[in-house]
């Protein structure tokens, strides 16, 4: 039976191996209190589709989520959007996949971005979720465990 397992393993492993996505996440202890960075380097100049990785659990206690997403090269903002995402459907169970209280929700952002392999890109993503009737948003928003992004190769 062990054996099994492992060469279900190995098969697994080997099946990823060849995808093109290029995924980083960024974990907080406490709530999330600034902006998430990444850096990014594409493996081919081509489109990609952009997505947003958002992990909640139960102390997150709103149905949406407002977040700034930039994509920059170098010092130049390619695209800068104030984006809402639902994090739960009308009755309030949460959306994205997960067992238990812990939830991931793959969000689509950019669709059909042209990067150069040659060029350095940044990804920062920001909350800018607010207490109702509040002016000041969250110093560290509690219930967000990571955010993250991943870009996927556009196929011909």
């Amino acid at each position: 039976m062990t054996r099994w397992f492992c060469l279900l393993g190995i098969l697994l492993l080997g099946a990823c191996e060849g995808s093109q996505n290029l995924r980083a996440d960024q974990d907080f202890g406490a709530g999330w209190d600034a902006v998430a960075s990444f850096e990014i380097s594409p493996r081919a100049t081509q489109e990609y589709d952009l997505f947003l990785h958002l992990r909640n659990d139960n102390n997150y206690s709103y149905a949406n989520i407002f977040l700034i997403a930039r994509l920059r090269s170098d010092s130049l903002v390619l695209h800068t959007d104030t984006l809402e995402y639902s994090m739960a459907d009308p009755s309030g169970k949460w959306l994205g996949m997960g067992f238990a209280e812990v939830k991931e929700s793959k969000l689509y952002w950019r669709e059909n971005i042209r990067l150069i392999d040659s060029l350095p890109y940044q990804i920062e993503i920001e909350q800018a979720q607010r207490a109702q009737g509040a002016i000041n948003g969250y110093q560290a928003l509690p219930g967000i465990l990571s955010v993250g992004y991943s870009l996927a190769p556009k196929t011909p």
